[in-house]
């Protein structure tokens, strides 16, 4: 049983990005990042102010990515980084811990389940349940859960994609992929290497990303700055082969096409009559890649359709869960809660 009055919190517990909702508001949503001192271990920085300071830092200060793939990576980090969230949250002290309802990866193991409960509820959460982040989205997309018509998502995050056909209330066909946008940005990176013959910092190869994608436009131009090594004094600017970065971004999401080639040939017969009638649906901030739903259009054949504001799907419909839980109580996987 959940308390009556015990306030009530979503939240998504991303690779690069962490979202918290309380009500109908996502009252948090920074990167998944923090800042400590090296020798106390004290947490000098943490979301956005931490990710701004990557790359540079002394070397008395370290970045802290507490998760990886989906999943913790860091637990005492992660411990300290909810206990802030949670914080911000409640904005005055509650004699009732808040029930805590969290986006998970499709297929997550039964230890990183349990790390993830036991983190919160040492932050102060109190019960906890799990919903994977494909049936979240699917609930902020479509808002019924009671369609018997097929559903294909891909939720394209940092760390993991997530690859689902839904229909009648539950996943018929599931796939997690340990692939996501931060592989396509270390792509970047060693191409920058190779190509230029200089490192390039995460956020620099992220940003190339972005702004080329699989369609580069004609005249475009992008660079990187270095110092001068051949006497001149100040910056000089190195550009980036677009042409060839995009070529290597369409090639690098073999991956990715092949997870979902495998969950269409999963997919029974009649739903994947609603697929292609209905269409793919693109979800998780992988997805703003430009040019991809092309990419998946052209490949198989069959409409693609863009999540509105797709970073923020999945921590939308898991506030939308938790503000209504007996409607959709029967979605949860509370074996992991305590």
């Amino acid at each position: 049983m959940i308390p009556f009055l015990a306030p009530r919190l979503g939240l998504d517990l991303g690779t690069s990005k962490t979202s918290l909702v309380s009500g109908n508001k996502i009252t948090y949503s920074e990167p998944t990042a923090m800042v400590a001192d090296t020798r106390s271990k004290r947490v000098l920085y943490i979301g956005r102010s931490a990710s701004e300071r990557a790359g540079k830092l002394g070397a008395g200060s370290e970045m802290i990515r507490p998760v990886a793939r989906g999943v913790i990576a860091d637990y005492a980090a992660t411990r300290f980084m909810l206990r802030k969230v949670f914080s911000q949250a409640m904005k005055s002290p509650m004699a009732l811990r808040p029930m805590v309802a969290a986006a998970v990866p499709i297929k997550i193991s039964s230890v990183h389940e349990r790390a993830l409960c036991d983190a919160a509820r040492e932050a102060g959460a109190g019960k906890i349940y799990l919903v994977p982040c494909n049936l979240a989205s699917y609930v902020a997309i479509t808002g019924n859960m009671n369609d018997p018509r097929g559903s294909l998502i891909v939720d394209i995050g940092a760390g993991v994609t997530d690859i689902s056909v839904i229909a009648s209330n539950e996943i018929i066909v599931g796939r997690t992929l340990e692939f996501g946008g931060d592989d396509l940005t270390a792509m970047v990176q060693r191409l920058i290497e190779v190509n230029l013959g200089t490192a390039s910092s995460r956020e620099e190869a992220a940003q190339a990303k972005i702004k080329v994608g699989l369609q580069p436009r004609k005249g475009e131009k992008i660079y990187i700055r270095r110092m001068d090594t051949e006497g001149g004094s100040g910056l000089q600017e190195i550009e980036i082969p677009h042409v060839d970065l995009a070529a290597m971004l369409y090639k690098g999401l073999k991956p990715l096409a092949d997870g979902l080639q495998a969950a269409l040939e999963e997919t029974p017969p009649e739903l994947y009559e609603d697929i292609f009638f209905r269409g793919v649906i693109l979800t998780g901030g992988g997805s703003l890649l430009k040019g991809l739903a092309d990419y998946f259009q052209s490949r198989f054949q069959v409409k693609v359709n863009m999540s509105k504001e797709p970073e923020l799907t999945a921590i939308r419909g898991v506030g939308r869960i938790v503000n209504d839980f007996s409607k959709f109580r029967e979605f949860f996987n509370d074996r992991a809660a305590f």
